[in-house]
C-alpha cells in the first residue's frame, strides 16, 4: 500500500489505545483529561458538522472561478525520503483577478490539502468580492510536511507558522508578472485559522509580506487539547475493540468506494468522509464516530511523517525506512491504534525537547496554544475570528478565552458545530466585512 492511500478505505483495523505508551504520566493525563468539548452531546452541532450548510442557506457565489495549480520547490526542504517520491514540490492553487486587487491567502484545516470543498467555497466568495486568492494546504498535510516543513514534525504553531510564512514569500515572488497585489490579508479554517493568526504575528515583526488583516474561522485554542478531546470522543462512540470500527467501516465502505471511482483526486479528505457519513449514518453516535474517525486519519499521516523524519523509531526503523515499493499496511495498522497523546509523548516532545534548549513537556504544551500570541490578539485591531457556540473542538473555557481576548472582533454563531456553517450567507457577509475592516459586533 502506498503512503497516499493511508486514508479511509484502509481503516478496518483501527484501534484506540487506552493510554500513551511510555508517556510522561502527568503530561499524558493533561492531554487526555482536557474535558468534554462544548456541544459534543448536542445533536444539532454533530449534524451541522457532518452535513454543512444547506444549499438554500448558501451565500451567492460566482458560477466559475479561474484556478491555476502551482507546484513549487522550497530550497530549504529536508531531503525527501524515498517513500515520499511523489511529494517533492509544494502544491497550491491561485485565482487571479484581471486587474490590481488585494490578495487573500487561505490556509486549510488539519490534515487537508489546498483544494478542499471548504476552500473552494471560501475561494469563490473571496474571488467574487474582488480578491486574488491563494489557497494553501495545512502544515499537517503530508504534501506540505514533505515539501516545505523544515523539521518534518508537524503540529508546532510557531515552527509551522515560520514554514508557512517562508513558503508564502516564495510563492508570491513567483506569481506571474501580470498579477498586481494591492494589499495582503490572511485567513484559515480550523487549525488553519490558528496558523493564519500566527503567520500574521510573525509578519508583524519581519514585515516581508505586510499582512493587513487576519480572520480565524473555527480555530482551536489548543490543537493538542482539541484533538485529545476527539480521541476521547472516538473511544466513547466507537470503543476500544475492532467491532465498532468494523461496523462503521461496513456502513461507509460502499459510499467511499463510489467517491473514489467518481473523483479525479487520489486523496479523500475529511469533507468526503463526512459526506459519506451523512448519506448512510443516522444516529448521533454514528455522526460522533465519523467525526472522530476523520481526525484520526489525519493523525496517522502526521505520526508517520514525524516518526520517519525525527527518527524516533516508534513504528519505523530509522536504519531501514520503507521504500516506494514497500507495503505500509502493517505500519498503518499500528498507527491507527495510537492516540494523539502518544504522538506528543513519543515523537513531538522528544524531537522538540532535543532541539529547543531549556524546554519542557509543559512548556511545549503552553507554547502551542493561541496564548502564545495572546497579547497581539488583544491589542491589534486587525485580528478577527468566527466560531460557533456548539463548536466540537472547543470547551467552554476556551470559547470564553477567545471572547475575552478578541472582544468585539469575534462573531459567535448559535449553530454550525465545527465548520458546519461555512458558506452560509451571514458567515460570508461577516467574513468579507472583517477583511474590509468594517465589521461591527451585533448591537454595536
Amino acid at each position: 500500500m502506498k503512503w497516499a492511500l493511508l486514508a479511509p478505505l484502509a481503516l478496518p483495523a483501527l484501534l484506540i489505545a487506552a493510554a500513551a505508551v511510555g508517556a510522561d504520566a502527568q503530561i499524558t493525563a493533561q492531554l487526555v483529561a482536557s474535558g468534554p468539548a462544548t456541544g459534543l452531546a448536542g445533536s444539532a452541532g454533530l449534524r451541522a458538522t457532518v452535513f454543512g450548510t444547506p444549499p438554500q442557506d448558501m451565500a451567492p457565489l460566482p458560477a466559475s472561478v479561474p484556478l491555476q495549480e502551482i507546484n513549487i520547490a522550497m530550497p530549504w526542504a529536508r531531503p525527501v525520503p524515498d517513500v515520499f517520491w511523489f511529494d517533492r514540490r509544494l502544491r497550491v492553487w491561485f485565482s487571479a483577478q484581471d486587474k490590481p486587487a488585494p490578495l487573500a491567502i487561505v490556509i486549510s484545516g488539519t490534515g487537508s490539502d489546498g483544494n478542499t470543498a471548504k476552500l473552494s467555497t471560501l475561494r469563490a466568495a473571496l474571488y467574487g468580492a474582488g480578491y486574488h486568492v491563494l489557497t494553501m494546504p495545512s502544515p499537517t498535510f503530508p504534501g506540505f510536511i514533505v515539501s516545505t516543513s523544515s523539521t518534518g514534525v508537524a503540529g508546532d504553531l510557531l515552527q509551522d507558522g515560520h514554514d508557512l510564512y517562508a513558503a508564502m514569500q516564495r510563492i508570491i515572488a513567483n506569481l506571474p508578472g501580470r498579477v498586481r497585489i494591492t494589499d495582503v490579508d490572511i485567513l484559515g479554517y480550523s487549525l488553519g485559522g490558528a496558523n493564519a493568526a500566527v503567520v500574521k504575528s510573525i509578519d508583524s515583526t519581519e514585515g516581508k509580506l505586510k499582512i493587513h488583516r487576519a480572520v480565524m474561522i473555527n480555530p482551536p485554542v489548543s490543537l493538542f487539547a482539541s484533538i485529545s478531546r476527539l480521541d476521547k470522543l472516538f473511544a466513547i462512540s466507537i470503543g476500544s475493540s475492532d467491532a465498532g470500527v468494523e461496523s462503521l467501516y461496513r456502513k461507509l465502505y460502499a459510499r467511499l468506494a463510489n467517491l473514489y471511482r467518481a473523483s479525479a483526486r487520489v486523496q479523500i479528505d475529511a469533507s468526503d468522509l463526512l459526506a459519506a457519513a451523512g448519506s448512510v449514518l443516522k444516529t448521533d453516535a454514528d455522526f460522533s464516530a465519523a467525526i472522530a474517525l476523520s481526525f484520526r486519519i489525519d493523525l496517522v499521516n502526521v505520526f508517520f511523517a514525524g516518526d520517519l523524519y525525527a527518527g524516533t523509531g516508534v513504528v519505523i526503523d530509522p536504519k531501514h525506512p520503507p521504500g516506494p515499493n514497500d507495503s505500509l499496511e502493517q505500519i498503518g495498522r499500528v498507527l491507527r491504534g495510537k492516540p494523539f497523546a502518544e504522538y506528543f509523548s513519543r515523537v513531538f516532545a522528544p524531537y522538540y525537547l532535543a532541539h529547543r534548549p531549556n524546554s519542557t513537556p509543559e512548556s511545549l504544551l503552553a507554547d502551542n496554544r493561541l496564548d502564545v500570541i495572546g497579547n497581539e490578539l488583544r491589542g491589534n485591531p486587525d485580528y478577527y475570528a468566527q466560531t460557533n457556540s456548539d463548536d466540537l473542538i472547543l470547551d467552554q473555557s476556551e470559547l470564553e478565552w477567545l471572547q475575552s481576548t478578541l472582544g468585539q472582533r469575534i462573531a459567535v454563531y448559535d449553530h454550525g458545530g465545527h465548520l458546519g456553517n461555512i458558506g452560509e450567507r451571514h458567515q460570508i457577509a461577516d467574513l468579507l466585512d472583517m477583511l474590509a475592516g468594517r465589521w461591527k459586533a451585533p448591537g454595536r
